[in-house]
């Protein structure tokens, strides 16, 4: 059993059936399933992390050729890609009736699906790549709400997850207030405590600060899920001033006034996109845990398979 729920929260596949925009997926940080809505079909993202998923499953298959690199995509948002809406709406309302009428369980590998998680807890703006740059992020959102409501599905959450660079444009912002006045979450993410390791890390030329302001703007107006993914570069875990700095600047978006829900403390569950990238040990990932509890007393949960 144990397996079986391993490899169903390591599926994180983009595909159902000959759908365009939307997937479910089964997610530990979401204890149940997660209906994915990409807005990024052709990866469109300002990060180029070296943890990437959708690059890892790309360079497994040998076809690195199609990703683009940062230079190429930001800011240009002449790669973004228009999202038929219509179409988007159609499948959102098939696979949301099929998750809470339970015939999604009924075959394919969701069979495998035990009872706990046969729960549907979030619509979550995901993707392959970062879902705030699509124009037509804040239409998909109000289509999200408006089938969620017509479908009487109240206590699913919209969600979206996101890198955080993008908070401060105003269409992005009243997309997320609108999320949050509907009870959703933002679940953000914040891999690094310095500008030097964000930038090694996350590899974007969006600047650090910005990350950290967005953050704590968001936090103030709405309790807000931080994402954090740590895993060992080279072989070697973060030192321990890198640590230390990322202590500092969940302190710093508290005592500016922000709140953090929750931190989500994660690992390396699938192919990345580069060979030097490995996980942590679940007793390196509870260690780093049991430091920030202690340091910031935030909640933190750790995941280790998706």
């Amino acid at each position: 059993m144990t397996n079986d729920i391993n490899s169903l929260v390591q599926n994180h596949t983009r595909d159902f059936g000959e759908q365009h925009y939307v997937y479910p997926v089964i997610s530990r940080r979401s204890r149940g399933v997660s209906i994915g809505i990409n807005l990024s079909p052709t990866a469109l993202c300002n990060f180029r992390c070296v943890y990437c998923q959708v690059v890892g499953k790309k360079r497994q298959a040998g076809i690195l050729a199609d990703i683009p690199s940062c230079d190429e995509i930001m800011p240009n948002p002449n790669r973004s890609v228009e999202i038929d809406l219509a179409v988007l709406e159609d499948e959102l309302r098939r696979t949301l009736t099929l998750a809470i009428s339970g015939e999604l369980f009924q075959s394919g590998h969701f069979a495998k699906t035990p009872p706990p998680l046969r729960r549907v807890n979030d619509i979550a703006f995901s993707g392959n790549g970062e879902p705030t740059l699509s124009p037509q992020f804040a239409d998909a959102v109000r289509i999200v709400i408006s089938v969620r409501n017509e479908l009487g599905a109240f206590d699913v959450k919209p969600v979206v997850i996101t890198n955080a660079t993008r908070f401060h444009q105003p269409d992005v912002s009243e997309a997320l207030n609108l999320i949050t006045a509907n009870g959703g979450e933002v679940w953000a993410k914040l891999d690094a405590g310095t500008s030097a390791l964000y930038e090694q890390v996350d590899r974007s030329r969006v600047p650090f600060q910005t990350i950290i302001d967005n953050i704590t703007n968001a936090a103030r107006r709405c309790p807000i899920m931080l994402q954090t993914l740590f895993f060992k570069m080279h072989d070697a875990v973060m030192p321990e001033t890198e640590l230390l700095a990322y202590i500092d600047r969940l302190k710093d978006i508290t005592q500016q006034g922000g709140q953090i829900k929750l931190v989500q403390l994660y690992t390396i569950a699938r192919a990345t996109a580069e060979i030097w990238v490995t996980p942590l040990s679940d007793g390196e990932l509870n260690d780093f845990a049991a430091r920030i509890r202690g340091e910031t007393d935030l909640s933190v949960e750790t995941f280790y398979n998706g």
